[in-house]
């Protein structure tokens, strides 16, 4: 029985790819707090293909201490200009590819009741650019 949902992807030495921010994902999801933040960063160059669903990407000074091959599934081929940026590397983005977020003020206070119970409800800004 064939994946309908299967796409055959296969990239040269050369090509420019984003990576898929689901890495960065985890206990502190602070990179993807939003719906409507950036999937994928990069672009970043191919530089060698490890094996028939892997490839070695050259990877920025930031992000020395991580893994350089990727399984294709994490790739997404680059069609734009190699200039344009999808997503920032956070500066403080740490080994396990997470970064952390900081609350910079609280915007709401409530209490809701739920039953006979009485829950405190704190809406935050949070600062996820590491700055």
């Amino acid at each position: 029985m064939l994946d309908k949902r299967r796409k055959e992807l296969e990239f040269e030495v050369g090509d420019s790819v984003y990576l898929k921010m689901a890495l960065l994902r985890g206990p502190n999801r602070s990179i993807t707090a939003t719906k409507l933040s950036p999937r994928y960063m990069g672009p970043f160059r191919v530089v060698e293909r490890v094996g028939p669903v892997a490839y070695r990407l050259e990877l920025p000074e930031i992000m020395q201490a991580f893994h350089k091959v990727f399984h294709v599934s994490m790739l997404k081929k680059c069609l734009h200009r190699d200039e344009e940026v999808l997503a920032e590397i956070p500066p403080d983005l740490q080994a396990n590819m997470t970064a952390e977020a900081r609350p910079l003020r609280v915007l709401d206070r409530k209490i809701s009741e739920l039953r006979r119970k009485r829950i405190p409800m704190m809406r935050v800004l949070w600062d996820c650019n590491g700055v």
